[in-house]
């Protein structure tokens, strides 16, 4: 599995890319290297694509460890691409963790174009400029 992300400091955002099998570790590792990041900032806005996810092995206690101490800032607005059930499910499960007595900040969408319009970002970028890998 790959995560890499890119901060946008102009844009206020963290676009992040996870790609083939995402596991329960690799949601944490990619929670700890933002934390960890002197570039990032809580109240940015994050874009989490996961268009090129092949497997997905998380567990409902994986999502709700990481929903439940989130990153960011409860004001900050997460975006997720979910262009399958599967993934969408999983999203909407991270969502409904993390909204427990919260504004709604997150939200779920199947393609990158209106997430970001969502977001209020801009145009998607056509890649991700100096980026991190997390893990590969």
């Amino acid at each position: 599995m790959s995560t890499r992300y890119s901060i946008d400091p102009q844009r206020h955002v963290v676009l992040t890319v996870f790609e083939g099998e995402v596991s329960d570790t690799d949601l944490r590792a990619h929670v700890e290297a933002l934390e960890a990041d002197a570039r990032f900032d809580r109240e940015m806005a994050e874009l989490v694509d996961m268009s090129r996810v092949t497997r997905a092995s998380v567990t409902s206690d994986g999502i709700r460890a990481v929903a439940s101490a989130p990153v960011h800032a409860p004001n900050a607005r997460r975006a997720f691409v979910a262009p399958t059930d599967l993934l969408y499910g999983l999203s909407r499960m991270y969502q409904s963790y993390w909204s427990r007595g919260h504004d709604d900040e997150v939200a779920i969408f199947r393609s990158v174009e209106p997430a970001l319009q969502w977001l209020g970002v801009g145009p998607p970028p056509s890649a991700l400029g100096d980026e991190h890998r997390v893990n590969q």
